[in-house]
């Protein structure tokens, strides 16, 4: 038979309401009273009825998390966090691959009764009304993955938590500098007119900050290609435009891959002939040959920001936040300076 609530509490030897507030974390008791209870718990195999949490307190614990691609390496990083954070809060998460079709995940995790949501690289969307349709049934919503959200409407409702690619660009260009590189250039597999991704903008203005001059970059076709195919077709079609380059910086490490195999068949040497750079940090890139330089941040930490901030909304512990986490750029093997 499963064991109820009053099971805990008479081999615990306290209450059924010490059991509820104890298992709720909505009250603090003493160490010996907390180990008995959890003590019994296990005991006994106990499952909280979370259908009779949800009539009592109105929340049925569960946020989603919407991912373009969820081959890419960088969301299982940051969902250790997330999903760590959520655990310690009594979460459960609903993770969805949407690719493009967005609006049908949206639909179901509004049927579903989600209380937030976080969506990683909005970019990938052409369109973001979607988002309007959370904001109107009261989900909370935060997004991550290189956002800038300049609608009214939206952006007073919804929490911004992304890496300071920033001053994360201006680590990069800063770097190659001093190795002696000037002509750089960047490869873009966001559509670089897309007001959703400030990578390539920051790397625009800063690098015309420094070198005075236009800043160069090859984009793809699509609106929104990151993956290693990417980064190889960029760079044929960089060395198919005659453009001079001694460093390239690439949009994620994943391009950078792409990149450097293209590069490699066609006789051109990392770092020796060429420095790359990459964007994310995935743990691959220190085992890649050559390590790959690349910008990064604590990405078990970002996803335990996220879903702290998305908790808080929940419960109205916090207002809407634009949060930057720091970055640091991992000097490896890809860049070398210069021969003068």
């Amino acid at each position: 038979m499963k064991a109820t609530r009053k099971d805990v509490a008479q081999r615990a030897g306290v209450s059924e309401q010490t059991v509820s507030y104890i298992l709720n974390k909505s009250r603090k008791f003493s160490q010996d009273v907390e180990a008995r209870v959890h003590n019994a718990v296990k005991e006994l195999n106990y499952v909280p009825n979370m259908t009779a949490k949800s009539l009592v307190t109105n929340k049925n614990y569960s946020v989603s998390v919407i991912v373009h691609d969820i081959s890419n390496p960088i969301f299982n990083e940051i969902m250790v966090g997330f999903q760590e954070a959520a655990h310690e809060h009594d979460y459960f998460v609903t993770l969805c691959d949407a690719h493009h079709e967005i609006d049908k995940y949206v639909s179901n995790l509004i049927a579903r009764n989600t209380e937030g949501v976080f969506i990683y690289v909005l970019a990938a969307y052409d369109d973001i009304s979607f988002l309007e349709r959370f904001i109107d049934c009261d989900v909370k919503i935060v997004l991550g993955g290189n956002i800038a959200i300049n609608k009214k409407k939206i952006s007073k409702h919804v929490s911004i938590i992304d890496a300071d690619h920033i001053d994360g660009m201006h680590q990069i260009i800063d770097y190659l500098a001093d190795l002696g590189h000037e002509d750089i250039v960047y490869l873009s597999g966001i559509d670089i007119h897309s007001k959703l991704d400030h990578r390539y903008h920051a790397f625009h203005d800063y690098y015309e900050k420094v070198f005075k001059r236009k800043a160069q970059v090859i984009e793809n076709i699509a609106p929104f290609d990151t993956t290693p195919e990417s980064g190889y077709f960029l760079a044929k079609k960089l060395i198919e435009s005659n453009k001079p380059f001694t460093a390239l910086v690439t949009t994620n490490d994943l391009m950078a891959y792409g990149v450097i195999e293209y590069l490699n068949e066609h006789g051109i040497q990392v770092p020796n002939d060429v420095s790359v750079i990459g964007i994310d940090d995935l743990k691959f890139s220190k085992y890649y040959n050559p390590k790959l330089t690349s910008l990064g941040f604590d990405k078990k930490m970002y996803g335990k920001v996220v879903f702290e901030q998305l908790y808080s909304m929940i419960h109205l512990l916090s207002d809407v936040k634009d949060v930057r986490i720091q970055t640091t750029l991992i000097k490896r093997e890809s860049c070398k300076k210069i021969s003068t």
